[in-house]
């Protein structure tokens, strides 16, 4: 059977039986519901047209109503896994899922069951059920792990339970509180014979049925109450909202809880007791440290009696700002670090501090040498200017200080890692994949792809304009074609090449988490996003580019940080030592005639 004779029930079936040992567990339904939609449908008309008319059917298909959007986003990632492997392996030329995006709804609120609530719900259901709740709650276990529970799994003599993971192959070690414990020996005494930890009452040779609990106890329970609508799950949140509020850090919660982020214990820290979280506020504009000041204010600062009224740190900071580096790039790292370490010396006088303060701050940077050399290079320059504009007359308590030495990073992929890479961006939705392929293409930092306008590339010439660089100066770059048929096939939905929300650019904590996972999944742990940026500028050296070229394309104000790519043009060396090699052989071989012929 050809590729192109394949239907879209047959790419189904093929991909459910080659994918069977990855660890997925995929639900049946999804698949049962594209068969029976597409089942018949050719693979090549398979277009993105009918894939989203076919969600508008899925979200209408519901039984008891329109299915929710995290619902229709299960079906839509069933059918991305089956494209992007039918993709892979040559059976559909191009990918028809790859630029639907996922539909997205607002987070539920969370529920949280107070104890008097608890209170009522278990005596309202009785034995056994209010142990299950209580145990629940107790352990912050989701349903499906608490209703498999198996005593072989359990160690009540340490407290102790065992629960596999869902992918198979990992057991994950819990240890119970006392209370739990003691809902646990409650369960064995009832049902001493029972393999299940939560036997089916009527039958304990089997596991009891959490749906049929569902509908027959609990929902009706809830009801007569007169109680908010609460799930399984809401026992959970419960869990972690309680040791939230024993004082537990968010990283003990999520590691008790099995969370592999810290959001959610985050959300349980913030939790009030008997009333909403707080709506979240809009984040306040950081105001700049530095502030801006005029002319008048620069002559009135010169004028000045520096013995009468001698300068604060912060004053001379304010002024150094204001008056060297005005608009540069540096004013933006000067502010961090002043905001960092510098705010407690503020008000101090510059006499006042002294070379050993300096050198003692110093030295509780070694952890971190990197910004320690900034800080002190921050504080040196300080002095310096303040003693060019007879501001200061004393000594700089910076100079003597000996730096750290820091090994510059030279990380850049190799041919292996550059196929995996370029291997896995035809996977990715659209965005990602143009912004990574604007990275490694063009060399350019990762902050000047983030905010890319349309208006600053000519389609016609190809050259991308960016407005404001580090180095403070426009740079143009010819961009190379794949980049311009990546940044083509984006929607046009503001003014930001790669949108983020609410009308800004892309913001880079959802640019580090995007790249966090797939550098994990294409098997590149210690890449970052700057590697990229070196891997093209090795690559250009690596091809027998001079260093100017890539001084150009790196947008260095100097040859200094590009000469580091020197080492990796070897075009030369490898002429010169090939030609070396063959004049010396030449000679040795001119010798060996000699001798036969004398002979």
């Amino acid at each position: 059977m050809t590729p192109t004779s394949m239907t879209v029930a047959e790419l189904i079936n093929t991909y459910r039986l080659t994918n069977t040992e990855d660890g997925r567990r995929e639900d049946p339904r999804h698949a049962r519901w594209w068969v029976e939609h597409f089942g018949a449908l050719p693979v090549s008309a398979l277009t993105t047209e009918c894939i989203l008319r076919a969600l508008d059917q899925v979200r209408a298909d519901g039984r008891t109503g329109a299915r929710a959007g995290a619902t229709v986003a299960l079906y839509l990632r069933f059918l991305r896994r089956v494209t992007a492997w039918g993709t892979c392996t040559a059976v559909l030329p191009a990918d028809p899922c790859a630029g639907i995006p996922l539909p997205k709804e607002p987070a539920p609120p969370m529920r949280v069951v107070t104890e008097e609530e608890e209170a009522q719900l278990c005596q309202a259901l009785g034995s056994p059920y209010s142990l299950w709740v209580r145990f629940a709650i107790l352990t912050g276990l989701e349903q499906s792990e608490q209703f498999s529970l198996l005593w072989r799994s359990v160690d009540l003599t340490r407290g102790l339970l065992w629960i596999p993971s869902k992918t198979g192959g990992v057991v994950a070690e819990l240890s119970l509180p006392p209370a739990a414990v003691a809902v646990l020996r409650a369960l064995r005494h009832a049902y001493p014979t029972a393999t299940w930890v939560f036997p089916d009452p009527q039958n304990v040779t089997r596991p009891a049925d959490p749906h049929n609990f569902y509908v027959s106890r609990w929902a009706r329970t809830i009801e007569r109450l007169g109680l908010p609508h609460m799930t399984w799950k809401d026992l959970r949140h419960t869990c972690g909202v309680r040791l939230a509020k024993q004082g537990l850090p968010v990283g003990a919660i999520a590691t008790f809880l099995r969370q592999r982020e810290l959001r959610q214990a985050y959300r349980y820290r913030a939790w009030f007791p008997g009333e909403s979280p707080k709506p979240s506020q809009p984040k306040p504009v950081r105001a700049a440290v530095f502030q801006e000041l005029t002319d008048t204010d620069l002559q009135a600062l010169l004028s000045r009696d520096i013995a009468a009224h001698p300068l604060t740190f912060g004053e001379v900071c304010r002024f150094y700002a204001a008056h060297h580096l005005r608009d540069r790039p540096g004013r933006r790292d000067a502010e961090s670090l002043f905001r960092q370490f510098f705010q407690p010396w503020e008000n101090r006088l510059l006499a006042s501090i002294s070379r050993r303060e300096v050198r003692l701050f110093y030295m509780g940077l070694a952890k971190t040498p990197a910004r320690g050399n900034k800080a002190l290079g921050f504080i040196r320059c300080i002095y310096n200017w303040a003693s060019n504009m007879d501001l200061y007359a004393g000594i700089n308590p910076a100079v003597g200080t000996p730096r750290y030495r820091c090994s510059t990073r030279d990380r850049f992929l190799t041919t292996e890692e550059v196929q995996r890479f370029m291997a896995g961006l035809p996977q990715l939705p659209h965005k990602p994949r143009a912004y990574l392929l604007t990275l490694i293409l063009t060399g350019c930092r990762r902050s000047e792809a983030r905010l890319m306008k349309w208006s600053d590339v000519e389609w016609a010439s190809r050259i991308w304009k960016k407005p404001t660089t580090k180095t403070g100066t426009p740079h143009f770059v010819p961009l190379p074609v794949q980049v311009i048929d990546a940044i083509q096939q984006l929607p046009r939905v503001s003014e930001w090449v790669f949108p983020g929300q609410d009308g800004q650019p892309w913001s880079c904590a959802s640019i580090e988490k995007l790249w966090g996972l797939l550098r994990r999944r294409w098997n590149l742990e210690s890449v970052n996003l700057h590697d990229l940026r070196r891997t093209c500028a090795s690559y250009l050296a690596m091809s027998g580019e001079n260093l100017p070229t890539i001084q150009n394309v790196l947008n260095h104000r100097s040859l200094a940080p590009t000469s580091i790519y020197a080492r990796l043009n070897t075009k030369a060396i490898d002429r010169a030592l090939q030609g070396q090699a063959d004049r010396l052989t030449g000679l040795r071989d001119r010798e060996e005639v000699t001798l036969l012929a004398i002979q």
